[in-house]
């Protein structure tokens, strides 16, 4: 009895998340507001084409410094690793990114980020045959996420043509990871559909690499997170075209889904090669573990980004959000430092408890004790993984930031 309740509550669960991805994908846009350009000498050339109360806001922030202190003094107990693999991966990206980018300009830009780097310090215990399938899903994933983001491309301008890119990915993505019925070896037919984005291609190698290497309901996993991620990079395209600055709390919501953090959490133990029970997975210390993990990336990635994403015409990142959202009398850059620094302060501590509570929670088993540990391990390095490289990496520029403290000096 109790096993057909549990069947039927969750199919009315998974029609309803089907019933949500149809109403967000399918719904026909309302067209973005044509933004109403202020006075020349109140906007600078990089805030071209904002609107909204994010015009406003940009014109508030333009040339004021951000300051940040030395992070890496908060994680100091926290572990960083190098895989041995560094220099193969290094070629590896390469000739991926060359297979997916045509256009010169952002293929070197591509390659200065220096992505190699970053799953080196993400993976430093993987094998190379996991790491094959780590770097493509994650070259895959910074190359789709930028057609959106990058406000250059067809699909970054036109709500209509984001959905259909939204769709389409997570139609292949489905076939490629064995999820259709009657298709699980990942056959792919394009017949009557949009043409393929080029970055697409670089899926077929993650689903040909999962699939042999992984359960169904490890995949199942990992889709869930890549359609809630491309569910929340939606939302958040609509709001940066609307030029919306959201609540402190609604960015966070929507920002922890497409950060794009989650899905990469979701193939951490198959990259380890460990096979954690569904028990564990859904228990709620891992959920809170993913919880934080998410958000405490999602924190580095935004102060680090932060220069790079205004100077492109996005105000959709915590630092502006804070702002925004500060009381009048508090409103200054100093009052969003500091409300960093708490936020991520406690979004660590919350990591312990619930990495504490995973630990307890598998101590009447050695084998899943140990993996769980690894599991935990691996957030760390992830986390570690994203600070080391947002410093070093060209995409951001922060090398130029950096004062003789470890602190730095952000002019936005």
């Amino acid at each position: 009895m109790e096993s057909r309740k549990m069947e039927t509550l969750l199919g009315l669960t998974r029609r309803l998340r089907s019933k949500l991805l149809s109403m967000f994908l399918s719904s026909r846009p309302t067209k973005a507001a044509s933004p109403l350009p202020p006075p020349e000498e109140t906007q600078p050339s990089d805030q071209q084409g904002l609107c909204g109360e994010a015009l406003t806001l940009a014109t508030q922030l333009h040339g004021q410094t951000f300051h940040l202190p030395d992070l890496w003094k908060i994680f100091a107990d926290w572990p960083m690793a190098a895989s041995p693999h560094a220099e193969r991966l290094e070629i590896l990206v390469n000739e991926m990114l060359e297979r997916i980018t045509t256009d010169e300009r952002k293929l070197k830009a591509l390659k200065r980020a220096d992505f190699a780097r970053l799953l080196s310090l993400w993976y430093p215990d993987s094998e190379w045959d996991e790491l094959v399938i780590a770097t493509a899903y994650s070259v895959w994933i910074f190359v789709w996420d930028d057609e959106v983001d990058a406000g250059d491309t067809e699909v970054s301008t036109d709500e209509e043509l984001a959905r259909a890119y939204y769709q389409k990915s997570l139609d292949v993505i489905r076939n490629l990871l064995g999820l259709v019925p009657g298709n699980e070896e990942g056959a792919l037919d394009l017949s009557g559909s949009l043409v393929l984005r080029s970055n697409m291609d670089l899926f077929v190698d993650v689903g040909s690499g999962m699939r042999p290497t992984t359960d169904k309901l490890q995949r199942e996993r990992f889709y869930r997170e890549l359609e809630n991620f491309m569910i929340n990079v939606g939302v958040e395209h609509s709001l940066r075209m609307r030029g919306a600055i959201p609540t402190v709390a609604r960015y966070l919501e929507i920002r922890s889904g497409s950060v794009g953090c989650a899905p990469q959490i979701a193939i951490t133990d198959s990259m380890l090669k460990i096979r954690l029970p569904e028990s564990i997975m859904d228990c709620a210390a891992m959920k809170e573990l993913w919880k934080e993990t998410v958000l405490i990336c999602l924190i580095l990635n935004d102060i680090y980004s932060v220069q790079k994403e205004i100077a492109q015409g996005s105000l959709f990142n915590l630092v502006p959000v804070m702002y925004k959202n500060c009381s009048p009398e508090t409103q200054n850059l100093d009052t969003v430092t500091r409300q960093i620094e708490e936020t991520l302060r406690g979004s660590m501590r919350g990591f312990e408890t619930a990495a504490a509570a995973l630990d307890a929670e598998t101590a009447g088993d050695a084998k899943v004790n140990e993996d769980a540990r690894r599991f935990v391990r691996w957030c760390r390095y992830f986390t570690t993984g994203v600070l080391q490289w947002s410093l070093e990496s060209q995409r951001y520029g922060m090398a130029k930031c950096v004062r003789e403290d470890g602190s730095l000096e952000i002019v936005l």
